[in-house]
């Protein structure tokens, strides 16, 4: 439907009628021509309105429907017993069930909305608690912040007066405060539960290239990618404490180290990308032991980034390259993998930041699929490994997954 205001009539009524009119006349019926346009338009508008709540609230149902659709999703596949089942994706702030205002719709119909604004274009880290889901973006240059429990979404670009140039990753303490790694501004930002700024951490005369960070009770743990170790601070003032590991290919070393994780009992898990292998230190940062290699095989390691680690010990490290999210045991057995090249869910394309909560939810940033996928460690009496064996008996190929 196209409304088209005669704005000729308009103009006729002043000039182009007969001249017997007066001019008071010509006003009178200006005016009314003017008040029908004006309840056309009204008319219309309200119509749009309508419309598109209608078409926003068959599109939420139709998204529930498909994420409802697609949760038995699961790796491996039946009749093998499932241990890692597909959830949801997030890719902006109406996966979370978050509705639009009525003046918000009004606006948005009127005069057209920005998609880009409430949605991930290249989500690397990801952070979630109890109530919310923290992911940062090299795309947007942004921290999106995911409020489950209020159904609220809200992004933070700057620490104080400063824009963030290439946020990479993000951990929350229990009191809500946010650290935030920059790798270009060579810092860590702490800020509060709403963004508002509290203070650096760390400097370009400290770091090289900042990326993983993670924290325990009193520690901040921030991989320094370009200067080949682990830096530890004070979570109380920022304090420099120690730092551990140096460029190189031996136990305790690191060549281009990227992500980090901390486990229930405290031990450090650090993806040594270019070394193609995961190591292991304590809290003080020494070294317990170390798995992987480089290759293109199953169990092997191209492009590792995130890692984390479940609630019965099992280390998840997402290859970017393989497109997949291999799972192992301290020892560096290969107990199954999940994901592969694609767009639909359960696939990923450069899979990049890695998180697992405590109720053992897994997050995925799908960086190039510009979404995190959410799915669940299926925790049951025996080891991952059992019943993941084909007709044969064999170990079947764990980059495999069942197709939704």
């Amino acid at each position: 439907m196209i409304v088209i205001i005669r704005f000729d009539r308009i103009i006729q009524c002043f000039f182009l009628d007969a001249p017997i009119k007066s001019w008071n006349d010509r006003i009178k019926d200006t005016a009314k021509d003017f008040n029908s346009y004006l309840w056309y338009l009204t008319t219309f508008s309200i119509l749009i309105i309508t419309l598109v709540g209608c078409a926003t609230t068959d599109l939420e149902t139709s998204n529930q429907q498909s994420l409802g659709s697609t949760t038995g999703l699961v790796w491996p596949p039946s009749p093998q017993t499932g241990r890692i089942q597909y959830i949801q994706s997030i890719s902006g702030a109406s996966d979370i069930g978050m509705k639009k205002s009525w003046f918000d719709k009004t606006i948005d119909s009127l005069f057209g909305k920005d998609e880009a604004v409430q949605t991930l274009l290249r989500p690397y880290g990801v952070f979630a608690d109890s109530e919310r889901i923290y992911v940062t973006d090299t795309g947007t240059r942004q921290l999106h912040i995911f409020d489950l429990r209020e159904k609220k979404y809200f992004t933070i670009s700057k620490a104080g007066k400063e824009d963030f140039l290439s946020p990479i990753c993000v951990a929350v303490d229990k009191s809500g405060d946010i650290y935030l790694s920059d790798s270009l501004m060579n810092r860590v930002f702490l800020l509060d539960k709403e963004g508002k700024y509290l203070r650096d951490i760390g400097s370009g005369d400290v770091f090289k290239r900042p990326a993983g960070i993670a924290i325990d009770e009193e520690r901040l743990y921030v991989v320094d990618t370009h200067g080949h170790k682990v830096i530890v601070f004070s979570k109380k003032d920022g304090s420099f404490l120690c730092s551990f590991g140096k460029n190189g290919s031996g136990s305790g070393d690191f060549n281009y180290p990227t992500n980090i994780f901390i486990d229930k009992y405290g031990l450090i898990y650090v993806s040594d990308s270019m070394n193609f292998r995961v190591q292991i230190f304590d809290q003080r940062g020494h070294f317990i032991s170390m798995f992987g290699k480089h290759g293109n095989g199953s169990g092997d390691f191209s492009k590792p980034r995130g890692i984390a680690v479940d609630s019965d010990g099992h280390v998840y490290v997402a290859d970017a390259l393989f497109d997949a999210v291999q799972i192992f045991d301290k020892d560096g057995r290969l107990l199954l993998a999940f994901g592969k090249t694609g767009r639909r869910n359960g696939h990923m394309i450069l899979p990049a930041g890695l998180f697992i909560d405590e109720k053992d939810k897994i997050y995925v940033a799908d960086s190039y699929n510009k979404r995190v996928q959410i799915f669940q460690y299926l925790k049951e009496k025996g080891a991952m490994g059992q019943g993941a064996k084909d007709s044969s008996g064999k170990q079947s190929p764990t980059r495999e997954s069942s197709n939704p």
